[in-house]
């Protein structure tokens, strides 16, 4: 009987000690790079309808925009002003006007000419967008705080994931990083690795309104897990 309870107990020991092992094996792997999307290509350029990073943020106006609109001496007149669900913004002295596909630069100058009509000479307006429903990034799996966050300007990988407020503590993968982006029609994606970047050894790419940023780890969505392991290795593109 002893020696049943005995050889029983060596069993649970040596079954514990296989489980641990497993479990520092998994936890080990979980700090470092693989899959199929390639890391930092070169063509991992902006997405459609941007043609460079000084650009990435001079999209068309739209519904629920934030704009701030600065008429050069002429404080009355300037200010921040949210665009209505039907993409009409109420202006001083010129009322409802409609900023739909519009790009900033345009607003400004269709402005300009409203208020140099019959109220200012020579107005200098400009516009910014202040935020936007099309101005934002989504970031999934492995962060602290996962969700939707607004683009106030350029804005690199490290600062969208610190609006996240950062990496998951439990079994995320810093290491593995994937960006999805919209290209010709195409989605894109590229791996980075946040632990090189950190470093200086991976340049720390800017990310772009409409990407979408998924940390590797347990909590990663089907749908994101299941693109990240069919993408090739070679072409980084997939028709969704």
């Amino acid at each position: 009987m002893n020696s049943t309870l005995g050889l029983y107990k060596s069993l649970v020991l040596a079954v514990r000690f296989v489980l641990v092992g497993l479990a520092a094996l998994a936890l080990s792997g979980c700090m470092t790079r693989g899959g199929k999307v390639p890391y930092a290509p070169a063509d991992f350029g902006p997405p459609d309808k941007e043609q460079a990073a000084e650009v990435a943020y001079d999209m068309p106006l739209g519904p629920l925009d934030v704009l701030s609109i600065k008429v050069f001496r002429v404080s009355e007149l300037s200010g921040e002003y949210q665009v209505d669900a039907k993409g009409m913004l109420n202006l001083p002295l010129i009322g409802s006007i409609s900023v739909r596909n519009k790009s900033p630069q345009e607003f400004a100058k269709e402005l300009e000419q409203l208020y140099g009509r019959n109220y200012l000479n020579n107005p200098q307006i400009s516009v910014r967008v202040m935020a936007s429903i099309n101005n934002s990034v989504t970031l999934e799996g492995g962060v602290a705080v996962p969700g939707v966050y607004q683009l106030a300007g350029r804005t690199t990988l490290l600062g969208a994931v610190a609006m996240a407020r950062g990496i998951a503590q439990q079994d995320a993968n810093p290491r593995r990083v994937v960006v999805f982006r919209k290209r010709n029609g195409q989605t894109m994606a590229a791996a980075f690795d946040l632990v090189a970047i950190r470093r200086g050894e991976m340049e720390d790419p800017i990310v772009y309104p409409g990407d979408v940023i998924v940390v590797d780890s347990s909590q990663v969505r089907p749908i994101y897990r299941d693109l990240i392991q069919s993408l090739p290795i070679i072409s980084i593109f997939l028709t969704l």
